[in-house]
């Protein structure tokens, strides 16, 4: 019992400092947010911030994890029940879009940082890559796509609406989330046009 009520703690903490790097980030920008300020805002001492995260870099990367938890948890949660493999994927991809969009330039820069050879997040984000494989192709056994269709190749276009959101987007922002769902399918309905079997 006491084992778990310090576990219970150590989330919270953690949590709680993630929050807190999140909202400066947005509001200071990542390069002037210091880890003082992250340990203030989170309202514990910097000796405790460090035992979770070392360095400021390790809050991105700890930032990326949380989302790809929250990401296979909505999976499982919300999309458990869902028969339909093309709404299924349409709805993950506009719930990773729409959970970015309050953090989006944390997450621009996370994208931007698994993207870089030369990052420490390198790659980092390819769990998320890899719950959207799982997906397309269960999709593609449920004969979703055409069969000359690599479920790889339907990833490819999902990530590329999700980079194009992320960087292109200049209006999501201020979208309201039936509006980011409208675009998503939108773009998609152009995008998979080719790829499905029988049409």
């Amino acid at each position: 019992m006491i084992q778990s009520r310090r576990e219970t703690n150590k989330i919270k903490c953690r949590e709680k400092i993630l929050k807190a790097s999140r909202r400066l980030f947005k509001a200071k920008g990542y390069e002037n947010t210091m880890i003082e300020d992250v340990a203030e805002k989170a309202e514990v001492s910097k000796a405790t911030l460090y035992n979770y995260f070392p360095n400021k870099e390790s809050l991105l990367l700890g930032t990326m994890e949380d989302e790809a938890e929250s990401f296979r948890r909505y999976i499982a949660e919300q999309l458990r029940d869902v028969e339909d493999p093309d709404e299924k994927l349409r709805r993950a991809l506009t719930f990773l879009i729409w959970d970015s969009v309050p953090f989006i330039s944390v997450s621009r820069r996370i994208l931007f940082l698994n993207a870089s050879e030369t990052s420490h997040m390198y790659g980092k984000a390819d769990e998320i890559t890899d719950i959207f494989l799982d997906m397309a192709e269960d999709a593609g056994r449920q004969g979703l796509f055409r069969e000359d269709v690599k479920a790889s190749d339907v990833v490819e276009i999902l990530m590329g609406v999700y980079l194009s959101s992320q960087f292109q987007w200049s209006d999501v922002e201020q979208m309201t989330e039936e509006e980011c769902s409208r675009k998503v399918n939108h773009i998609l309905d152009l995008a998979l046009a080719g790829v499905y079997a029988g049409r």
